[in-house]
């Protein structure tokens, strides 16, 4: 697999024809805005076929990926997308900033985030027929659709995407990118800026758990489970084919973050933020999520829950005379078993995080990190005779995530901002620090 490009996009222009206005009494209310003063009743609904403004969308500059929050009044109910400029706006009443906007800025064509509906502002009409054709590209760009069989051969065949710029890319398998708008947030997200690329690497090996992924893409959001919510549009991202750049990014579910106000324990270490997302996934959906990732465990003769082990890696040696420290090699397995403990129920999805603190303070020796290597073999975790798990996702320190391509039987290095293929036999060079294993 090649370096990974991120690319800009160019758009050629589109045809237009004649304008045709029938009214639809039965059509549902697309401006009645839950925070305007001003609503139509139904019977003054209009749709129309014409495609009279489809020349003025500039898909170029169209980005989904931003939070759905309204950027004159800061609403986050019934926001529409100004598909000229990309503008986030609330409503399509007469007294709304998205009707205000398509009079001040002479744009006129809106796609409803909720109904993925085409709005015609300020006449108030919704696209329907024929013209629909040409702007479903734009609905599966911001909502992207799976099939019960798409799903199901993900693991099995490679799924290509072309972007505007007739670029192929291997879905799922895309960068995830922030830094290209952070002219487009606030301060808001500077309290989490620095920890994105750790959250992002937990997100990618998140949708590569089959089991997840396929449970994401085919979710149905509800308003109380918000966590889910974003996970499911995000891995729908990722998963997409149909994205109009070869990369997506996780500013919508970072926005998210910021709302629950979490302490900045959780914020700043990997196996704390993952165990806060499972518990919260498996609250919002128990039936989905929780005898998958949760097992039972016996520490001095007591049984107990788990959601993660913890290894703690043994401390690297000073070299005799000198300052410099020695690296060593250690056992997963017999680290594992050095802890004495049994697993009595095992999850389906055993998680480990390893611990690389290094605890000795030495004159002349400034190093965070331990660096001793730590052996294991990515085909074959075996506990006892019975239980064996094999490796999905690798972690590392420097917030890079190894997770392996079914499809194409490889496995691939996301460096948060490249993605290039990686020898198995390398991954325990790496300085692991959280791995997710399946059980076989």
């Amino acid at each position: 697999m090649s370096k990974h490009v991120i690319e800009n996009n160019k758009e050629g222009p589109r045809k237009k024809t004649k304008i045709h206005f029938p009214s639809n009494e039965d059509d549902d209310d697309e401006f009645d805005d839950l925070e305007d003063t001003v609503q139509l009743e139904k019977s003054q609904v209009k749709i129309s076929d014409s495609d009279v403004y489809l020349d003025t969308i500039n898909r170029k500059v169209l980005n989904f990926d931003l939070p759905l929050i309204c950027s004159v009044s800061l609403a986050t109910t019934n926001i529409h997308i100004c598909l000229v400029c990309n503008k986030y706006l609330q409503g399509a009443s007469e007294s709304s900033p998205a009707y205000a906007h398509a009079i001040d800025s002479n744009h006129h064509i809106f796609i409803n985030t909720q109904t993925y509906k085409f709005i015609i502002l300020p006449e108030q009409l919704v696209l329907s027929g024929k013209v629909l054709e040409d702007l479903n590209d734009i609905k599966l760009l911001l909502n992207p659709e799976f099939t019960i069989k798409d799903i199901s051969s993900l693991d099995n065949v490679p799924k290509q995407g072309t972007t505007l710029t007739k670029t192929k890319y291997d879905a799922g398998f895309i960068p995830l990118i922030n830094d290209y708008m952070n002219d487009q947030t606030d301060s808001r997200f500077d309290k989490y800026s620095k920890f994105v690329l750790k959250h992002n690497a937990l997100y990618y090996a998140i949708s590569h758990i089959s089991f997840i992924r396929n449970a994401l893409l085919s979710y149905t959001q509800s308003e109380t489970t918000p966590l889910t919510n974003q996970l499911s549009i995000l891995t729908k991202k990722i998963w997409s084919p149909f994205l109009f750049k070869n990369f997506t990014s996780s500013f919508a579910i970072e926005n998210y973050l910021v709302s629950c106000h979490l302490p900045n324990k959780i914020i700043e270490d990997i196996r704390l933020f993952y165990t806060w997302m499972i518990n919260t996934l498996i609250k919002e959906n128990k039936k989905i999520f929780k005898n998958k990732f949760t097992g039972n465990l016996l520490l001095n003769e007591k049984e107990i829950k788990f959601i993660n082990l913890a290894i703690k890696l043994p401390q690297q040696s000073v070299f005799k005379g000198s300052t410099s420290l020695s690296i060593e090699q250690y056992d997963l397995v017999k680290l594992i078993k050095e802890k004495k403990i049994k697993i009595v129920k095992s999850p389906k999805y055993l998680v480990i995080y390893i611990d690389r603190t290094n605890d000795m303070k030495i004159e002349g020796i400034d190093q965070e990190l331990n660096m001793n290597i730590l052996k294991f073999d990515p085909d074959l975790l075996q506990l006892d005779t019975e239980l064996k798990y094999k490796l999905l996702a690798n972690i590392t320190y420097d917030n890079k995530v190894h997770v392996f391509n079914k499809s194409r039987n490889k496995w691939v290095e996301f460096d948060s901002v490249n993605l290039k293929e990686i020898e198995k036999e390398l991954l325990f060079i790496t300085n692991c620090q959280l791995q997710i294993w399946e059980l076989q």
